[in-house]
């Protein structure tokens, strides 16, 4: 199969996997929000926050630098997966530690028990991260798509029950780590037999990958904090009650990009790491990719904010309808991060990571200092406020990474946010 022919045959089961996933997610929020509280999913979000930072230190970035190393040997993925499992048991000790912390900063007694639970996910992750990730570099998006529906309809199932049992916010976490459980135990079974284990461990081999990888977590970091300093903010001087209506907001506008960025942009990684050397090349997909990620956001964000009232009746009831200003104002800077967010494919496929770390410590200088002044005024403001930082971003962002990466002109690049859906539909029709 020819190389164009893998990357649709990837991009159509990306595109299956990532919408029955979000489908799965969307209805059980839905049908949960007719049995949790608002305080309930500000717990949710506080205790995904953390465990989603940790989670950045797990993976050290050896995702990143295995997709963009084209040769790896068999003891070089040996001491690479390793040296994961025993950071992830470290990275879950620190997490458990930190959870009595936390809890006294939010003043919230549950988060004590509930982030050591969560941060089982830690190594369960682990455990089979490094299998799923050689299957998307080989561009078995087939098989990756039907592990993670599995896993995604198995968590659907549980939190169901266990939220009309009446456990809570425990529902939330315990249908997340058995989504966690089942994907990266299947990823493990099929890697064990593919591969096979191999007890070798040698640092010396790990070192190319972390030096990537090192400022890809970096990077990573900064921008996690940046992408999510809001709800540490409105959790902190709103409270979670208040948290659990924004939280539901923003899971909501994430939920388009979710959608539809990792349908191209799973299998851009590799595809576009095979032009690395070729920077004519490398620009021409890279703007292709853009614009096919631009034009199918507007649609969807543009529906969205013009739906907003609704769509949040519809799918979290009447008691949640005062979020919809929230979702509005959220759709302009969702829309906006989707297509800036193209930029990290580009960084993973040139290897140069440590770009994207030295970017990331110019957005956490502008962004926390707006989120804070709108967290002064009012819950409306802290969301405008992060439209106003990502705009204030546009041009740096090119000048920055998308330039030297590529060498698209300023031009180019903003043309690019243009939507063309001639080109997208001759794209989906394609064999």
């Amino acid at each position: 199969m020819s190389l164009k022919k893998q990357a649709i045959s990837g991009v159509k089961w990306s595109a299956v996997s990532t919408i029955t996933v979000a489908i799965v997610s969307l209805l059980k929020i839905s049908v949960l929000a007719r049995f949790l509280k608002a305080e309930d999913f500000g717990l949710m979000a506080l205790v995904s926050f953390v465990l989603g930072f940790m989670n950045l230190f797990m993976d050290m970035g050896l995702t990143s630098a295995i997709l963009h190393k084209q040769n790896i040997t068999n003891r070089e993925y040996a001491s690479l997966y390793w040296i994961n499992i025993i950071f992830s048991m470290i990275l879950f000790g620190l997490i458990s530690l930190s959870s009595f912390a936390i809890a006294f900063f939010y003043d919230e007694p549950e988060l004590k028990v509930l982030i050591p639970i969560m941060a089982i996910s830690i190594i369960l992750s682990a455990l089979g991260k490094q299998f799923k990730t050689i299957e998307q570099k080989n561009l078995n998006f087939k098989y990756i798509a039907l592990t993670d529906i599995i896993g995604a309809v198995f968590g659907l199932g549980i939190g169901l029950i266990m939220a009309i049992k009446g456990y809570g916010v425990k529902a939330l976490v315990y249908a997340a780590l058995t989504q966690y459980a089942i994907s990266n135990t299947v990823y493990f079974i099929k890697g064990i037999k593919d591969r096979g284990m191999i007890f070798h461990f040698n640092y010396q081999e790990t070192k190319f990958f972390l030096k990537i990888g090192i400022y890809q977590v970096g990077g990573q970091i900064v921008n996690y904090v940046n992408r999510d300093l809001d709800i540490l903010l409105v959790g902190k001087f709103f409270g979670a009650e208040i948290l659990g209506g924004y939280s539901l907001a923003k899971q909501l506008v994430q939920r388009p990009m979710q959608i539809l960025n990792p349908i191209i942009t799973q299998v851009a990684s590799p595809v576009l790491s095979l032009s690395q050397d070729n920077k004519n090349q490398l620009k021409a997909r890279f703007l292709k990719l853009l614009n096919i990620v631009a034009t199918l956001n507007f649609s969807a964000y543009s529906l969205l904010a013009i739906l907003a009232y609704p769509i949040v009746f519809v799918l979290y009831g009447s008691g949640f309808t005062d979020i919809y200003v929230l979702v509005q104002i959220l759709s302009v800077y969702m829309f906006l991060r989707s297509v800036l967010s193209p930029v990290g494919s580009l960084v993973i496929a040139t290897g140069k990571t440590y770009y994207e770390f030295y970017w990331n410590l110019l957005v956490l200088i502008i962004t926390p200092i707006l989120i804070y002044m709108g967290a002064q005024l009012s819950i409306e403001m802290v969301a405008l406020s992060l439209v106003i930082s990502i705009l204030i971003l546009m041009i740096p962002s090119w000048k920055l990474l998308v330039k030297k990466l590529c060498n698209a002109s300023m031009s180019e690049y903003f043309n690019s946010f243009i939507p063309k859906w001639g080109s997208l539909i001759r794209m989906i029709k394609a064999k």
